[in-house]
């Protein structure tokens, strides 16, 4: 339990009591509750280079704290690492509909133009970068600099060739040009030759040889460039999807390119539901899986997220310099486990002899009998328990009111179709509960202060608020995940109005539902809400009208009390 809480908890206190934002870089809280996934570790010793996770797992929260440098890379070969943050709001449409007509190249491969296309920004940024800290840089490495600064008006990725330029580009020993911007200069350029040469200026950028000697210098200066490139996976409309998957190849081509320069790096910042549509033809499949990280958390490392979450509130509204817990050691050797109906119960003259055991030889118990439980979680649950009840009510897909464990029930009910649990989610349904907590002693203002039980736990959530925060939060959580491509809405919340209490379908159902006619539009919905993860495919057959789903349960209409 935890020993340093006061025996008080007023009410104004929990008026200002904060689970923190859904927006990472609005989320006051994100570095006083970083939760290092085993996913995260991995990423940060500096193996992996691209991270995927759904939307909501924390990749813009994992960004932002490499950013600040709340989290660090290990540097490589002990060498000082210089991040470079990349969030650009990328315009795919305008991308492939501006730039990529004026760039002739001889590659045969149209990809190729939209590798152009990040090579120049991400050698943009590097350059930018290395001027902006004041160093003195080789004359060889600020002849690029400049060059870089006359093709690009400001930082944006889609605006960067609005100038009456030629510029000629050696890449990967294949000859390219970009053509001067005629459409978007803002004075026509004159017929007269002589005048058309001063307008249009020929440059020539050899990049290949630009990132060797940026790769040397850095070796030299014993440096690490790190770019980390978030914001590439907004939602985009059907016209915009198949550029957007084109410059995400073309990103990850270019991610790998630079592997082979021993102090520059690109880590990338992904949907994973974006990722496995990419394809990989050019470059091989296992090679790209080799690089990435999936960001999943388990039910314990929610806990986690939780737990650190109210610590936080406990310092900021008790003025506390820690938390101090106390743990029962033989708490942590009782298995807990959901699944141990395999488990037979020691008897009591078992347990006698491995209680002589642990006395006498502790090294040796230890061996024979490790911990059932992790410490850490044991910490984690008693945090929880300090202001949750060890139950909670849950309306089921009947309309009856259960007690569940409370944390079976954070474990279950807030993943989706994949079966992962999303921190994203969890925190929403947090402050739906906050709310309904302070609206109860709103109204009840007779009770203004909470006291400690006997467990020194403050029993300010009643069981009765987890219902009605939850259904508060399925509704929202619905209508946000159905805004989440404009194209797809008015079907989603149709779908939510016809299917009733039913939670398991085929994709034929979804057609008569909906009154899709094409087969392919059919195909492209449900690959949709399978990507989000607002569905869960329950069988393997490729025919489409046989294709069967499963709603997760944070999705599921439930019927009225019964």
């Amino acid at each position: 339990m935890i020993e340093n809480l006061p025996r008080e908890f007023t009410i104004k206190q929990l008026q200002r009591f904060n689970f923190g934002n859904i927006e990472a870089n609005d989320d006051e809280l994100l570095f006083d509750s970083v939760c290092e996934t085993s996913a995260i570790i991995e990423f940060i010793n500096g193996s992996k280079n691209i991270v995927l996770g759904e939307k909501g797992t924390g990749k813009t929260a994992l960004f932002r704290l490499i950013k600040e440098e709340k989290l660090k890379f290990n540097p490589k070969n002990g060498f000082l690492n210089i991040i470079i943050p990349i969030e650009d709001n990328f315009q795919y449409k305008n991308i492939k509909g501006k730039i990529l007509n004026h760039i002739s190249t001889n590659s045969e491969d149209e990809n190729f133009k939209y590798q152009v296309v990040w090579e120049l920004f991400i050698f943009h940024k590097i350059t930018q970068r290395l001027e902006k800290d004041g160093i003195t840089i080789p004359s060889s490495i600020t002849k690029g600099i400049n060059l870089a600064k006359k093709v690009f008006n400001n930082n944006s990725i889609d605006n960067f060739i609005k100038t009456k330029k030629t510029l000629g580009i050696k890449l990967y020993d294949t000859p390219t040009l970009i053509l001067p911007d005629l459409y978007l200069t803002t004075e026509p350029i004159a017929t007269d030759e002589n005048q058309k040469e001063i307008s249009i200026e020929k440059l020539e950028i050899d990049l290949d040889f630009y990132k060797q000697e940026i790769n040397k210098y850095l070796l030299e200066k014993q440096l690490n460039l790190i770019l980390i490139i978030d914001r590439l996976d907004e939602f985009v409309s059907k016209t915009s999807q198949q550029a957007q998957l084109e410059m995400l190849e073309a990103l990850i081509v270019v991610e790998r390119e630079y592997s082979k320069y021993s102090n520059i790096e690109i880590k990338i910042f992904l949907r994973d539901d974006l990722f496995k549509q990419l394809s990989f033809e050019g470059i091989g499949y296992d090679k790209v899986i080799s690089k990435k990280v999936d960001l999943k958390w388990t039910p314990e490392k929610i806990r986690e997220f939780i737990a650190k979450r109210i610590c936080s509130n406990y310092i900021n509204l008790f003025k506390l310099e820690t938390i101090k817990i106390s743990v029962d050691q033989e708490t942590l050797e009782i298995d807990t486990s959901i699944d141990s109906h395999n488990y037979v119960t020691p008897n009591i003259w078992t347990r006698a002899c491995r209680k002589i055991i642990k006395k006498l030889y502790p090294l040796h118990y230890n061996q024979k009998f490790p911990r059932k439980v992790n410490l850490n979680d044991n910490l984690n649950k008693q945090i929880i328990l300090s202001i949750f009840p060890k139950y909670v009510d849950y309306k089921n897909e009947e309309g009856k009111i259960i007690e569940v464990d409370i944390f079976d029930y954070l474990s279950e009910n807030f993943n989706l179709g994949t079966g992962n649990s999303i921190p994203r989610l969890i925190l929403i349904f947090l402050q739906k509960t906050l709310s309904v907590a302070n609206n109860y002693y709103i109204e009840n203002f007779d009770q203004t202060s909470i006291i400690q039980n006997d467990q020194k736990c403050f029993e300010l959530f009643k069981k009765g608020f987890f219902e009605e925060a939850y259904s508060d939060f399925k509704n929202e959580i619905y209508i946000n995940f159905a805004k989440l491509n404009p194209e797809f809405e008015g079907k989603i919340m149709i779908f939510k109005e016809k299917i009733g209490n039913r939670f398991s379908f085929k994709a034929k159902d979804v057609k008569v539902l909906l009154n899709i006619k094409d087969d392919n539009e059919l195909y492209h919905f449900c690959e949709y809400l399978l990507h989000i993860g607002f569905l869960k495919r329950t069988n393997s057959t490729s025919a489409i009208d046989d294709m069967k789903f499963e709603l997760p349960l944070l999705f599921r209409n439930t019927v009225g009390k019964k």
